[in-house]
């Protein structure tokens, strides 16, 4: 039998992959980059939300997968290096995905909200998708304009702050403009790990803590007892 936890995590995915909520935790809208700190269904800046999206994108949302590349802009010697290194990665941690989409956008469409559309309304078939939706990290590549952007799941968003994803991606710049996406992907792939490897310790310590905190409790409690 489920606890209610699981039911509630359950209901959260579907509701996050039925694109009409933020995620699950701290976010910043990918419309007006105002800071959300809590599951709401629009923005109370902007009133960008998931329908929003639905309605500037009517059309189908492509398979999540590894690479969603159609004009093979990551050829098979930088698809071969790139999931060699995520292998390692998934090593370190196993739940999380990264998927890279490269496609060409009107220069008016903003990348963080297509990136958003494309997360939330790529279809989820089964519970398998489903459950890796929540630790998927997509980088959503504009391969004309050179522009880049990051959307991640809700169970990722505790561990990453946005302007970590700003920074990783300041840095592999150069790359993605010199068109060097077997180093860009790599890159990245670096730069995520690193992200992910800081906020899992900041977990880490903190569960610590928290755990340190009851055991004083517990440890008062029969002490008055």
């Amino acid at each position: 039998m489920k606890s209610m936890e699981e039911i509630e995590e359950e209901q959260i995915i579907k509701k996050l992959c039925r694109a009409v909520t933020f995620a699950k935790s701290s976010i910043v809208c990918p419309s007006c980059f105002m800071k959300i700190a809590q599951v709401v269904k629009t923005c109370p800046r902007c009133q960008f939300s998931g329908a929003v999206a639905i309605q500037r994108y009517p059309f189908p949302a492509p398979m999540m997968v590894r690479f969603m590349d159609d004009k093979d802009i990551f050829d098979s010697r930088a698809r071969q290096a790139i999931s060699n290194r995520l292998t390692q990665l998934e090593e370190r941690f196993p739940q999380v995905r990264i998927c890279f989409c490269a496609l060409e956008l009107p220069e008016h469409v903003d990348l963080r909200e297509f990136g958003y559309w494309l997360f939330n309304a790529s279809p989820v078939e089964d519970s398998v998708e489903a459950g890796k939706r929540p630790w998927t990290i997509l980088l959503l590549l504009d391969h004309v304009l050179g522009r880049v952007s990051v959307t991640s799941g809700y169970a990722i968003e505790p561990f990453v702050r946005d302007d970590q994803w700003v920074n990783c991606l300041r840095i592999d710049r150069e790359y993605f403009f010199k068109r060097d996406y077997r180093e860009a992907g790599l890159r990245f792939i670096a730069g995520a790990e690193k992200i992910l490897r800081e906020g899992a310790n900041r977990a880490e310590l903190k569960m610590s803590g928290q755990m340190k905190r009851k055991k004083r409790m517990r440890s008062r409690k029969e002490k008055k007892a």
